[in-house]
C-alpha cells in the first residue's frame, strides 16, 4: 500500500497567478522522493478510471486530496475530463467540483467527497480519448514519417471541401456562389435536435425559392 502524503502547509506552487497563468504543475515544492510518489499515484488515477475501476481511483483521488498535492490532484482529475471522457458536462461538472474542493478545502470532508465524486463519475463513464490521440498523431506526423497510411490520412484530413467555399469566403465569392449555395448545401448540418430537423423541413426550401426568386 502507498503511504498517505503527509497534509502541511499550503497548495503553493501550481495556482493561478496574479496575471491569471497557472504557475508551474504543483510538483516544484516536493521532494525527490515525493515527487516519484505522487507522480505514480497520479498514473493510478488515471489508469484506473480508464478501466472503470471507480472505487480504486477513488481510493487515490481520497490519498492526494490534501494541502501539499490538492492542486496537482485537481490538474490531474481535469486533465482526465478532457483526454479520456470528452464529455462536456462531465468536464463541466469535474471543473465544478474542483472550485468547491478550494472553496472548502482539498483536506475537508467536502474538499474530499468532491475529489472521490469526480474519479467515480469518470470511472463509470464512457471513454473517449480521441482529442489526446489526435495529438499524438499530429506529433508523428510533424516529425516526419515515410509511412504511406499516415502521409494518406493527414492529406486527407488537409484537404478543403467544397461547400467550405461559400459567400462567407473569398473563395467562395469568386465562384459568385451566394445565398442559394448557402441553403442548398453550406448551411446543412448533421445531428440535428428533434426540433431543429421539424424546422428546417419547411424553413430550407423555403429559403431556397426565396435564393432563386432573387
Amino acid at each position: 500500500m502507498i503511504k498517505k502524503m503527509e497534509s502541511s502547509g499550503n497548495s503553493g506552487t501550481g495556482q493561478l497567478g496574479l496575471d491569471g497563468k497557472v504557475v508551474g504543475n504543483g510538483m516544484e515544492s516536493l521532494s525527490r522522493e515525493e515527487r516519484e510518489e505522487v507522480g505514480l499515484l497520479k498514473s493510478a488515477l488515471q489508469k484506473y478510471v480508464r478501466r472503470g475501476l471507480g472505487e480504486r481511483a477513488a481510493y487515490v483521488a481520497y490519498q492526494l486530496s490534501n494541502k501539499k498535492t490538492g492542486w496537482i490532484l485537481w490538474r490531474r482529475l481535469n486533465i482526465i475530463a478532457v483526454e479520456d471522457v470528452l464529455d462536456a458536462t462531465v468536464i463541466l461538472v469535474v471543473c465544478e467540483l474542483g472550485r468547491q474542493a478550494v472553496k472548502y478545502g482539498y483536506d475537508s470532508w467536502d474538499g474530499r467527497r468532491c475529489a472521490v465524486a469526480a474519479s467515480l463519475l469518470m470511472a463509470d463513464c464512457r471513454k473517449d480519448r480521441r482529442s489526446d490521440e489526435f495529438l499524438e498523431l499530429m506529433d508523428v506526423a510533424e516529425k516526419g514519417t515515410d509511412n504511406e497510411e499516415l502521409k494518406a490520412k493527414i492529406g486527407e484530413l488537409a484537404e478543403i471541401e467544397d461547400y467550405v467555399h461559400d459567400q462567407h469566403t473569398a473563395s467562395g465569392r469568386r465562384m459568385e456562389r451566394g445565398d442559394l449555395f448557402w441553403y442548398e448545401v453550406s448551411s446543412e448540418t448533421v445531428g440535428k435536435t428533434s426540433g431543429y430537423e421539424e424546422w428546417r423541413r419547411w424553413f430550407k426550401p423555403l429559403m431556397v425559392r426565396l435564393a432563386k426568386e432573387e
